[in-house]
């Protein structure tokens, strides 16, 4: 088989966005050709070339996991940073958009106080989990055996984590009693949206691993 067409079967074999699939297969294609080059100095055949390092790499059958592997982790660690940027807005929603909008209330309700805490909590976990999870997307590349399973975690989580926020948030904003235009426009640009594409790009994590 010659170079060509295996680096044209691997790239049919993965899925995921092009642009990290183009930056795999130029990776595995850079090697075939060192090795094939590499043949042809020993004086070997261009043709027999290419097919000895082909077989040397192994089939697609065999490598293709490995990097889809590498695909679901890449795409994890994007979810990570999309929960931690999510996250790391919403004071400008909570300690700066409502009191600019002149809705910052503090009803003395219980069910306010739990969902208030409750907000500050799962925010909390959201952002130490989705630092635990670019840890391991990153640097925990060396002590992760399955980067499948890391993967899978991650995005989990990340769904997890965003729906918990944006549900307590939403909750909180009809028992303070603070729906008006204003506020939703806020909530929307600032809770709603970003969470939203968080769990957007946790799922389509999902569909890779």
């Amino acid at each position: 088989m010659s170079i060509a067409t295996y680096v044209s079967d691997l790239d049919a074999a993965l899925a995921g966005p092009r642009r990290a699939r183009r930056d795999l297969v130029r990776e595995a294609a850079d090697h075939l050709d060192d090795a094939a080059e590499a043949y042809v100095d020993a004086g070997v055949t261009p043709a027999e070339a290419e097919e000895r390092a082909v077989a040397d790499f192994g089939t697609v059958a065999e490598v293709a996991p490995g990097f889809q592997a590498t695909i679901a982790l890449a795409s994890a660690r994007r979810t990570a940073l999309l929960l931690l940027v999510a996250l790391g807005i919403q004071p400008l929603l909570w300690d700066g958009g409502l009191e600019i909008a002149g809705h910052r209330h503090n009803p003395d309700s219980p069910a306010y106080r739990v969902l208030d805490a409750g907000v500050e909590v799962v925010g909390f976990l959201g952002i130490v989990g989705g630092l635990a999870a670019l840890a391991l997307t990153l640097v925990g590349q060396r002590w992760v055996t399955d980067s499948r399973r890391t993967a899978r975690v991650a995005a989990w989580y990340g769904m997890v984590a965003a729906v918990s926020v944006k549900l307590t948030g939403v909750s909180l904003m009809l028992v303070a009693g603070a729906v008006t235009p204003t506020v939703i426009a806020l909530t929307v640009v600032f809770l709603v949206v970003p969470l939203s594409l968080v769990g957007t790009s946790a799922r389509r994590t999902l569909a890779l691993c």
